[in-house]
């Protein structure tokens, strides 16, 4: 097989996991089409849609996106390992830039959702809600922190880190972020897939990252279920998203004690932020980047990583569905009316 140029590789990996992707929708709709004419009654709640939906990605929808780049020559990063220390200072890093571009995000989002006039749009929060705390666990704490460091990182990573790190690093994280298809989770999910890819890069180990990844939403999944199991988030995120301080302010009221428990590890939270922010201070000298043979030229790096076809409709096909989302008829969402 003739070997790929750099701006086919990368067009290679837009076109690969956007049709991918779209795959797992048609394939999604299809099954679910099928089996609500079987029994209704599945889809009652939200449960059997959501166990249908992750169950196709998982199986197929990866592993086809996988299947696509598998040809595409692989470059072996070296083994490093990170250290006990280094592990827990990346755990507070992690943590540090998963909150505080979080709550930016939220404003952002509110912000917009007043312009909108449908408030702000956060799908994760419902789908969420949809699904058994066992469920929650296996998807968001085991299967998408192993999946997706697989699809975002090592896969993409081993084929592009030769073309330039710092390129590599940006998209990895910005594919990432746009993956998830809603302004909220775009804007912390690339934050993070920005520092995860530059931990695997100096690593080599993806173990490291999927294990950082399964923490950061382990935390956000556990405090849900434990924390806030008897209350209505949804109800708790739209008086925040509409900007409604007194509804706001009168739910809490209304759930003092759990909130007091929530406070406790909340002010954990806290703690954990400031030593993020003070070691990212103290470390900063350490984020570097590795030369490479071949290595892209800067003037020549952003149209070969981005103007190419498979990148460009990737990008195109995102971001119009983060703007959708924004006003409830987004993909994801259209799905759900469909065969809910």
């Amino acid at each position: 097989m003739k070997e790929l140029t750099p701006k086919q590789t990368y067009s290679r990996f837009g076109a690969s996991y956007l049709i991918g992707y779209v795959a797992y929708v048609a394939l999604v709709f299809i099954v679910s089409l099928i089996l609500h004419a079987i029994s209704p009654q599945l889809f009652a709640s939200g449960q059997a849609r959501m166990i249908i939906s992750f169950s196709i990605l998982y199986i197929l929808g990866y592993p086809f996106m996988y299947m696509m780049i598998k040809d595409i020559p692989v470059t072996e990063i070296p083994k490093k390992r990170l250290g006990i220390g280094g592990f827990l200072a990346s755990v507070c890093i992690a943590y540090t830039l998963m909150y505080l571009t979080n709550i930016t995000a939220l404003i952002v989002n509110a912000s917009i959702g007043k312009m909108t006039g449908r408030g702000g749009t956060n799908p994760i929060v419902n789908a969420i809600g949809n699904m058994s705390p066992v469920l929650q666990v296996l998807v968001v704490v085991i299967l998408a922190p192993v999946f997706e460091e697989l699809i975002f990182r090592k896969f993409l990573l081993d084929r592009v880190s030769r073309y330039g790190e710092v390129s590599a690093m940006l998209l990895s994280g910005f594919m990432f972020g746009l993956f998830h298809g809603n302004l909220v989770q775009f804007m912390y999910a690339s934050m993070l897939g920005f520092f995860f890819a530059f931990i695997y890069m100096r690593t080599g180990r993806i173990i490291y990252t999927m294990i950082l990844h399964a923490i950061v939403n382990g935390t956000s999944t556990f405090m849900s279920i434990i924390m806030f199991g008897d209350l209505d988030l949804s109800e708790m995120v739209n008086y925040l998203n509409n900007g409604d301080m007194e509804g706001y302010m009168q739910f809490v009221q209304n759930n003092m004690a759990t909130f007091a428990r929530a406070g406790l590890i909340g002010f954990a939270i806290i703690l954990i932020v400031i030593v993020g922010v003070i070691l990212m201070i103290v470390v900063r000298k350490k984020f570097k980047f590795e030369q490479h043979e071949g290595e892209l030229e800067k003037g020549n790096r952003f149209l070969t990583v981005v103007g190419n076809v498979g990148m460009i409709v990737y990008i195109i096909f995102w971001v119009l569905e983060i703007v959708l989302t924004q006003y409830g008829v987004g993909l994801s969402q259209l799905l759900d009316r469909l065969v809910g």
